[in-house]
């Protein structure tokens, strides 16, 4: 790993928080008395698009006063933008913590940031807040590189003068000797293909770091191994010479392919390089420029089209372009449309025609086999990362293709549905069938539908046998009704006609079920209702419910696509806990799907005045009203007819994202089986929960309840990750155990776990090491 890498990542991870007992930090504030890290700033910040630096206002550098940084970090600027899904980061030049701490002594030039302080979170070398000096980086184990550098005058100031060339090093290439000034100073002149890259990437800042010494000898070097002068020549003959890939110049091309990264202004550079007629496009961004801007146009133009010849098109488009996503263009940035053109192509094959069946199950299977990978790329579609003007004409192309195919598919389904009747109200419920007696975890996801459960499943597959089976949702597919239906205590549910809002009522009173009812009766059948972050008994039966599909879809609409990944890999998470805890068999089962469109879905019209409940996508029509729409019973009571929306259309005007109604999407849900491949020992007999956690300073008092003398207690900052234990572990006696943390892990987010003797958790809370 280069040392610029590592430095990001330290950086980044001082805002990692606890999300059960601390709201996220809105930045992370770099304190540099001495100003040692101002000589790498370009270096930081195309690592880091995320720092801003406090000074002269500069905007182009990212730089400015205090009141330009809050206007930046608050996102006040619209035409300056940080990227989203990163946490500012303030670089301080010239200050240190106490210059903000003192508020009512605080300089007025920084008073706009002294409450960040408070908002926010420092990148600091310990618990007192010293800064990270460059010296304290590259030395320290805990937080930096764990280099051995010498201490003496002469090795600290050529390290300095070398800095950017230091952070662009392979960690590797620096471990394992005493780095000395020589060693520094070897840098300047080891690598010339990677100077040739910086000078090309920014000729003014390179020859004002350089000492002559340096800039003479790669005068040198380009003279007489790559045949031009910089001097003489400058940077666009250097430019042209990259693009033509011509003898030595190959190799200055592959070392730019592979660490293109760390030069974000060269592609602006070679921009300005006008190819040959017989170029090839793959080295010069003026074609892919060019490329992208006929396709943006070609696009656009399909709006006009129907469906049919969209798809055809878009197929053709996608023969002319895909290429493109080779080139290293695409790989930085600078081909979306190319990239994203790829899901539009797949889903145009996939929507070319409805598909229907004889059967519900039929017609389920051909949506299982094949089709809801349609579903699936309108997702990746509409998550590409694309400029405003760039999704709006993808959304509009989506809209042309798979609305008209998921209307069609829909009224198709719909009329089986009408002739046949619907398999949800014919079949026993896989998800709530054949339940072993002990020992087997239910996790509820709610609105995993069946596209996304088929990515879930491939991540699962490293931690044990995956099998994805499907059922059918309750009618109608809210989550009231479809998720007391796969709960295990569904048969001490039913619906009275006088339930509302479609939500089932408990068999023994006309009082609404709920979650207290749930962890009620499950208790009552002997299963344990477990809450974030317990793991319970793996010799029991457990419920488990995470995940926020639904409720994202409820409130971002269309960007709950861009989402997606980041929601599974929490549920990933979730389930590497459990089985880490000894749990051998989890099934994943969930309530309902969902229908997402690309334009707003076509409302029809059905007063609210007719009904008793009105949802997007389904209703309760009043007693004797005729709505002319489809009826189908409710699933927890045949007597209550409930209306559903025709096609992908709603009741509801405005809704990209509902559920409720009758669809292959919403209603075919999976259930994911997963049976661990790691064999049961007696350890998993063993049983702990933690009653306690105290501080006292930086000694963790710990309590707990254990059937076992074996148990050990540790602080961890990832529960299931033995390699970021902070403390030593300790066995507890009579069901108590003192921890002690290192003061640099003081305020660090942590959780303490309790261990069997196989290293097996039992038990896990999370914890603020020194929290008082």
């Amino acid at each position: 790993m280069k040392l610029i890498d590592l430095l990001a990542d330290e950086v980044r991870a001082s805002a990692a928080y606890n999300s059960n007992i601390q709201v996220a930090p809105s930045v992370i504030l770099w304190t540099d008395k001495q100003c040692q890290w101002e000589s790498a700033l370009p270096l930081l910040q195309s690592a880091m698009p995320e720092l801003v630096v406090l000074g002269d206002y500069a905007p182009e550098k990212k730089q400015g006063p205090a009141i330009w940084i809050k206007c930046v970090i608050e996102r006040a600027l619209p035409e300056f933008e940080l990227p989203e899904d990163r946490t500012p980061i303030i670089y301080l030049p010239g200050l240190e913590r106490r210059d903000l701490r003192a508020i009512a002594e605080c300089p007025k030039a920084l008073m706009p940031l002294a409450e960040l302080q408070y908002r926010g979170c420092w990148w600091a070398y310990n618990s007192a807040g010293r800064d990270w000096t460059v010296t304290a980086f590259l030395s320290s184990a805990n937080g930096g590189a764990g280099l051995d550098v010498a201490r003496d005058e002469n090795t600290h100031q050529a390290m300095l003068r070398v800095l950017p060339e230091v952070l662009e090093s392979e960690q590797e290439d620096l471990a394992n000797r005493r780095l000395e000034a020589a060693d520094f100073n070897k840098l300047v002149s080891s690598d010339p293909v990677r100077d040739l890259l910086s000078w090309m990437n920014d000729s003014q800042a390179m020859q004002e770091r350089w000492d002559t010494t340096r800039w003479q000898a790669l005068l040198g070097i380009c003279e007489t191994e790559y045949h031009f002068s910089p001097e003489r020549d400058g940077t666009l003959t250097a430019a042209e010479l990259l693009c033509q890939r011509q003898g030595v110049w190959e190799s200055v091309w592959q070392r730019f392919v592979e660490s293109s990264h760390h030069y974000g202004n060269l592609p602006q550079l070679l921009l300005k390089v006008e190819p040959d007629l017989a170029a090839d496009g793959s080295s010069y961004p003026v074609i892919n420029q060019a490329e992208e801007s006929a396709l943006e146009q070609a696009l656009s133009q399909l709006l006009t089209l129907g469906s049919a010849e969209v798809r055809k098109q878009i197929h053709a488009l996608e023969k002319q372009h895909q290429d493109r996503r080779l080139w290293i263009w695409h790989s930085l940035g600078l081909s979306p449309l190319a990239g994203v053109l790829e899901h539009l192509a797949q889903l145009a094959r996939l929507t070319d025609t409805a598909f229907s069946g004889t059967s519900l199950e039929e017609m389920g299977q051909q949506y299982r086999e094949r089709y809801c990978e349609a579903d699936d790329q309108l997702l990746r579609a509409l998550a590409y990362p694309l400029t405003p003007s760039q999704q709006t004409l993808i959304q509009g192309l989506l809209a042309q293709m798979y609305t008209p195919w998921l209307d069609e598919t829909t009224r198709t389904f719909q009329e089986l549905v009408r002739q046949k009747g619907y398999a949800g109200t014919l079949v026993a419920k896989e998800a709530t069938a054949e339940y072993q007696p002990t020992g087997e975890l239910v996790f509820f996801v709610d609105g995993l539908r069946f596209d996304i459960a088929r990515r879930l499943t491939q991540r699962l597959e490293h931690l044990g046998e995956v099998r994805l089976g499907h059922d059918w949702a309750a009618l109608p597919s809210v989550t009231a009704t479809a998720k007391a239906a796969v709960t295990p205590v569904h048969d001490r549910i039913t619906g009275r006609a006088d339930d509302k809002d479609f939500q089932p009522s408990l068999v023994e009173s006309d009082t609404p079920f709920s979650s207290h009812y749930l962890k009620k009766f499950l208790a009552e059948k002997g299963w344990v209702y477990l809450s974030e972050g317990e793991t319970g008994d793996p010799s029991t039966n457990a419920w488990v419910q995470s995940g926020d599909i639904d409720k994202e879809g409820h409130v971002r609409g269309l960007k709950l696509a861009a989402r997606i990944d980041a929601l599974l890999g929490e549920i990933v998470e979730r389930v590497e806990e459990l089985l880490a805890a000894g749990w051998r068999k989890i099934r994943i089962v969930t309530d309902h799907g969902w229908m997402l469109t690309p334009e707003p879905m076509a409302k029809v019209d059905l007063p609210k005045h007719l009904t008793e409940t009105r949802w997007s996508r389904c209703a309760l029509l009043k007693q004797s009203v005729a709505s002319g729409f489809m009826q189908v019973s409710w699933y927890w009571n045949p007597q209550v007819s409930v209306a559903m929306a025709p096609g992908a259309r709603s009741f509801v005007a405005g809704r990209h994202y509902d559920h409720g109604g009758l669809s292959l999407q919403e209603c075919l849900t999976p259930v994911i089986e997963l049976a661990s491949q790691q064999p049961v020992t007696a350890a998993s007999t063993v049983t702990a929960s933690i009653t306690d956690i105290r501080w006292l300073g930086l000694v963790c008092k710990v309590k707990a309840e254990t059937n076992a003398d074996t148990v050990v207690a540790v602080l961890r900052t990832h529960p299931a990750d033995p390699d970021s234990e902070i403390c030593t572990r300790k066995p507890l006696k009579d069901g108590k155990c003192s921890l002690m943390v290192d003061d640099q892990y003081e305020q660090t987010s942590a959780v303490l776990v309790l261990l069997d003797a196989q290293g097996n958790l039992l038990a896990k809370k999370p914890t603020l090491a020194g929290d008082e």
